[in-house]
């Protein structure tokens, strides 16, 4: 069961980014189902020991190749995902508390944060790309 997809309007044509978007996808999916099927313990060391280091690792290359293309929004996005690092940091307790619903909503805001990230702003830089020949 997926909750959400990649589907081609989360696409950004920037190919790596788009594979390590889906496997930000595919873990927030795994986690989910981990839960549904009562495996909460599981779904913790997931969340916690492979999505938030994944998380940060995607950032990080996604700001290197926004820099290697002279993105102009740069610094904003930036901003931006300094603020998602921090509410990532800041769930973890959540998730760890034991509490079905605290990791559930956990998991709702950062379903809802990647899927409008890409579709607004990670799109700009793959638009960015593409209209000056880099793609």
């Amino acid at each position: 069961m997926s909750i959400i997809e990649l589907t081609s309007d989360l696409l950004t044509g920037v190919e790596e980014m788009d594979k390590e978007h889906k496997v930000l996808v595919d873990m927030l999916n795994s986690i989910a189902e981990l839960l549904k099927d009562g495996k909460r313990q599981e779904a913790e060391k997931v969340f916690v020991n492979q999505l938030s280091w994944f998380v940060e690792e995607h950032l990080n290359h996604e700001e290197k190749f926004m820099e290697s293309i002279g993105y102009p929004e740069l610094e904003n996005h930036k901003r931006l995902h300094k603020v998602f690092r921090e509410e990532v940091q800041k769930l973890l307790p959540y998730v760890k508390s034991g509490s079905y619903k605290s990791f559930s909503e956990a998991l709702a805001y950062c379903w809802g944060w990647l899927y409008g990230h890409i579709a607004k702003a990670d799109k700009k830089y793959g638009l960015y790309a593409k209209e000056r020949g880099i793609l």
